[in-house]
């Protein structure tokens, strides 16, 4: 008997689906459908946000034929242009549909091509993401549809390069699967948040954005994971393109943007779902603080400070937590410093070493698993300082009780 053939094996197998692959479009077969995710489109409020596109796929055995049709489904929200209003010559109305297997359609796209019938399906996906995309691309230069391709099996997507065995050796898969289908941000990839990333990027999110304008220079090896060598550090890459080329070796959702995230591009908050804020500028986080609290985005913001005592260096860890419902109660902004670093945040001195980096990263991650039930969350804590002196946890701001 012949092997029924896995998704992969029909993306490889035909050289269409394989160029979109290759070309870096998150491509699979889904129930006898082709998709492709991760789309980015423009919703009504002009805000980017990300989709799918849904073909019919039309085979001879395991090969592709030329497309019997020039339509295709949407799903995720109303595909509009720059301005917000509807692609109308194209999107025919709100058509709910369930597709099976865990896809959902909700417009239906048609686009003719020239010529009046498509070659092949890397022809008719290209043409569909274009004409939605290019929208998005005006209002935001870095969207693009060309995320990487995600290696699934027939039925199953995995935000890995390889399978975990990690979790069903430990039996934590159920766990595992409340942190699926998030969109994580890191603001910030010094010492700390470079540890956020190296955590989150062991775990099942579908996309981590990382968020830097700074170089990846010689002492900033000394303060984050991994080793450098000599060449590396030659190089003088951007801390995303840095990074990016680590971790993208294990978790295919990582998507680097060399900028420094402020007034002028507060749209790229739009498609997260949750935020890791790990800068050293006041400044910056007061814009930061002040928009995703405005938003109802929830975030984790850290600080580290330390100075010298005759006996040793005195450290302490700030992890702060702001989420939806906090934000009446006026208690996230206050403790937050926003204000200059020896003005008034005792945790914003300069000075840094990495065994604090990575506790105040894995503080931080630990908190945001305990929010998304990972972990059991007994105390609900949104404030915590940890004192290294007198290894000391301090937990604060319970919700549900009063703050202190």
């Amino acid at each position: 008997m012949s092997r029924r053939p896995t998704s992969p094996d029909l993306v490889a197998l035909n050289p269409d689906l394989a160029r979109l692959a290759a070309e870096g479009f998150d491509v699979s077969v889904e129930g006898g459908y082709l998709v492709v995710r991760d789309v980015p489109y423009v919703d009504a409020m002009r805000r980017v946000r990300r989709g799918l596109i849904i073909s019919n796929l039309d085979l001879a055995g395991d090969r592709t034929v030329c497309p019997s049709d020039h339509m295709v489904w949407f799903s995720g929200g109303h595909p509009c242009d720059a301005l917000g209003r509807g692609l109308g010559k194209m999107a025919h109305g709100f058509r709910r549909r369930d597709l099976g297997g865990g896809l959902v359609a909700e417009y239906l796209l048609c686009s003719k091509p020239a010529g009046g019938e498509f070659r092949d399906f890397h022809e008719k996906i290209t043409t569909f993401v274009a004409q939605v995309s290019s929208h998005a691309e005006a209002l935001d230069p870095t969207a693009t549809a060309r995320t990487g391709r995600i290696v699934t099996s027939a039925g199953a997507r995995s935000s890995f390069a390889y399978v975990d065995t990690a979790s069903s050796r430990n039996g934590l898969g159920a766990f595992n699967a409340r942190l699926m289908g998030r969109s994580i941000g890191i603001v910030g990839l010094g010492g700390t948040g470079s540890y956020i990333l190296d955590l989150v990027a062991k775990t099942p999110v579908h996309r981590i954005h990382l968020f830097d304008d700074d170089r990846f220079e010689q002492h900033n090896a000394f303060r984050a994971p991994s080793a450098p060598s000599i060449d590396d550090l030659r190089e003088r890459r951007s801390k995303v393109e840095h990074f990016e080329r680590i971790y993208s070796k294990m978790h295919l959702g990582i998507v680097a943007h060399e900028a420094r995230l402020g007034l002028q591009n507060l749209h790229l908050l739009d498609h997260l779902d949750f935020v890791f804020l790990a800068v050293d500028s006041a400044a910056s986080r007061r814009v930061l603080v002040e928009e995703m609290e405005r938003r109802c985005l929830p975030f984790i913001d850290t600080g580290l400070g330390m100075h010298v005592a005759e006996g040793g260096l005195v450290a302490t860890i700030r992890v702060t937590t702001s989420e939806p419902g906090m934000q009446d109660r006026d208690r996230a902004h206050p403790v937050i410093p926003t204000r200059g670093v020896f003005e008034d945040d005792p945790y914003g001195s300069a000075a840094q070493v990495g065994d604090l980096n990575c506790l105040a990263a894995t503080l931080a991650v630990i908190r945001w698993k305990k929010l998304a039930g990972f972990y059991l969350d007994l105390e609900r804590e949104h404030h915590s300082v940890f004192q290294v002196d007198g290894n000391l946890i301090v937990n604060e701001d319970r919700l549900g009780t009063p703050g202190k």
